[in-house]
Parts: C-alpha cells; sequence; structure tokens
C-alpha cells in the first residue's frame, strides 16, 4: 500500500529562524495522526504547508502523489482545512456562510443546506442558523469553522487545534464525528494538530 501522503525532508525558515528541521513522514490510507507538541514547536505550521496554504518551505510533500507547492490548487479539492482560528464573515449566518463554501466546492444549494443543518444540529446550533455570527461565541464559531471544512465530504481532513474554545459535551461530539468519519471511509485520513493532550 502506497502512502497517501508523503514528507521527505521538510524545512522551513521564517528569516533567519528554522521553524521546521527536516520531517519525514508516511501517512497511510485510513490513518489518524495526531500531531502534538508545545506552541512554536511547527504544528501549525506544517498543517498549513500540507494544506497548500504556504509554498515556501524546504523539502517535498506530495498529497495522493500531487505535490503541493506544485499544484496547491489540486491538493485543496481533495481535503478539508479547519484552522484553530479564521475570519469568519460576522455579517453571514451560518448557513449563508455554508452556502457560500459549499458553492465553492460545487455543491448543489439542497446538498449543502441537508449537510449543514445535519452537522450543525449533531453541533447543538441547530437553533442559530439563520443568526449572524458577529454574536457568537468562539466554541460556537468553532463549530462553523468545523463544519465548512468538512461540508464537501473531503478525503483528507487536516486540523488544527480543532478542540479549541470547545467546551466538554462539544469536545466528545467532535470526537465521535472524527471516528464516524473514519469508520464511513476506510481510506479517510485525519491529522490533528494538538497543544499537548486531552
Amino acid at each position: 500500500m502506497e502512502p497517501i501522503i508523503q514528507i521527505r525532508d521538510l524545512r522551513k525558515f521564517f528569516g533567519k529562524k528554522q521553524a521546521l528541521y527536516g520531517i519525514n513522514l508516511d501517512i497511510m490510507p485510513g490513518q489518524i495522526i495526531g500531531y502534538i507538541g508545545p506552541n512554536g514547536a511547527g504544528k501549525s505550521t506544517t498543517v498549513r504547508i500540507l494544506a497548500g496554504l504556504d509554498e515556501r518551505f524546504e523539502g517535498t510533500v506530495s498529497i495522493k502523489g500531487i505535490d503541493v507547492k506544485e499544484n496547491p490548487l489540486a491538493v485543496k479539492r481533495i481535503i478539508g482545512y479547519i484552522p484553530e482560528l479564521a475570519d469568519l464573515y460576522d455579517v453571514l449566518t451560518p448557513m449563508e456562510f455554508l452556502m457560500l463554501i459549499g458553492r465553492l466546492h460545487d455543491l448543489e444549494d439542497q446538498q449543502i443546506e441537508e449537510r449543514a443543518t445535519r452537522m450543525l444540529d449533531f453541533l447543538g446550533l441547530k437553533d442559530q442558523l439563520h443568526h449572524r455570527m458577529d454574536t457568537f461565541s468562539k466554541g460556537m464559531r468553532q463549530k462553523v469553522l468545523l463544519v465548512s471544512g468538512l461540508l464537501h465530504n473531503p478525503e483528507i481532513i487536516f486540523m488544527d487545534e480543532p478542540l479549541s474554545g470547545l467546551d466538554a459535551n462539544a469536545v466528545i461530539l467532535v470526537k465521535e464525528i472524527i471516528l464516524r468519519l473514519v469508520e464511513q471511509g476506510q481510506n479517510r485520513n485525519l491529522l490533528f494538530a494538538q497543544h499537548g493532550y486531552r
């Protein structure tokens, strides 16, 4: 079986400061990988490179045989990326925001609405579907981000601190979602970066 993600001698510099020191990693289909370390260890940097969001690195990174540096757009089509913090369009409701995300992935409006409603209901946000997000707590916003990264049913999912800002019940629900996703697709991969253990 061939690795679905290959990292070879990955190095990253911010000016003269080196953040990544020659990472080598093979991830096989169906694996859940926890990328754990202290603040400043390079977890978010690695995830951003894998997600095709940073092309200024040394070494090679490929996802399903696609070179991330040469074709980041092709990589973005097959992955889901859930950052720790992201700018949401605060004037939009969760449904409006997810409709935008879904359309960017060429999903039909009915499919977007059904998936978004089902996932937000599972996460306890069904009553907030049509409320503007400028009043949302960090945890509520994180749930919307989670749904936005999973909406198009990606083959590979990258999560950066996915449990940040969530209460204990939401943490359990997110872990359940992760397990369900892996059960539903034998070859689905998930890599999450997390500060410490939970």
